[in-house]
């Protein structure tokens, strides 16, 4: 778009209809302070036809944000969070909540997290100093209410660790997005930013959280996992699920070592 822009100034129209790039065209229409037509139509007839440049107008204020609160709240390469939609991130953006480190790679990453924490929670409702404090806080205020059922985990927000991952990815693909005209845009380090690699599938796998850190407190673990570590582990009634009557979860030492216990209903 940037380059056509100089090269033909009458306008032109920018075939997509990925939520990616329409975010895109927003930030770098603004940013490099075009006035020439630009639109956005999608490929499926019959479907609204974008105009990038009055878009630009008439949210002037949020757009410096939107590479940012985009890449934070879900994207191609970023998960988002459950029940976050993107008017509720939009509405955070106007109330003033900023997320101006995000995408500047140069940035520290731990200023980055603490406003990426204050924006989340925001989306939650909250004002807290971490994510899992915010996730503590909707568990009680849900179960507090006098339900007889508890609620849904994937309704509460991340627990901290994962979060952090999850801006780390934010963060890396909010940075290229930025730098996507420069000549020699930085390159950055996929592993410090929430990657693995694959190296046999030579492919990214997002890092959920660090290695080092338990999926639950020790005490927890004890007492809902089995220790089967054969070669064909818990396909005895000495598996402590398998006797209960229970499947084997992430938590038991069996967990990706072929357990014969995991379907059991």
């Amino acid at each position: 778009m940037l380059t056509v822009s100089r090269q033909n100034p009458a306008g032109m129209t920018v075939v997509s209809d990925d939520t990616d790039v329409f975010v895109l065209l927003l930030h770098h229409y603004l940013e490099d302070g075009l006035t020439l037509l630009v639109t956005m139509e999608s490929p499926i007839k019959d479907r609204i036809v974008v105009d990038i440049g009055k878009t630009v107008e008439k949210h002037q204020n949020i757009i410096p944000e939107i590479l940012a609160a985009h890449a934070l709240s879900g994207c191609d390469t970023v998960a988002c969070c459950f029940g976050i939609g993107k008017n509720t991130v939009l509405k955070v953006v106007r109330s003033g909540i900023s997320l101006s480190l995000l995408c500047h790679i140069n940035a520290p990453l731990p200023a980055v997290t603490e406003q990426a924490t204050l924006f989340m929670t925001a989306c939650y409702g909250q004002k807290c100093d971490t994510i899992s404090n915010a996730r503590s806080n909707a568990w009680a205020a849900k179960t507090g209410k006098g339900q007889v059922s508890t609620p849904r985990l994937c309704l509460l927000p991340p627990t901290t660790e994962a979060a952090v991952e999850n801006v780390k990815r934010a963060h890396h693909q909010a940075s290229i997005w930025r730098s996507a005209k420069e000549e020699d845009p930085p390159e950055l380090e996929v592993e410090k930013y929430g990657w693995k690699k694959n190296d046999v599938n030579r492919s990214l796998v997002p890092t959920t959280i660090p290695e080092a850190v338990n999926l639950a407190p020790d005490s927890i673990l004890k007492l809902i996992r089995c220790g089967c570590q054969s070669c064909t582990p818990c396909n005895s009634s000495r598996c402590s699920c398998k006797s209960a009557n229970l499947s084997c979860t992430v938590f038991c030492a069996c967990h990706d070592g072929g357990c014969c216990n995991a379907n059991v209903p």
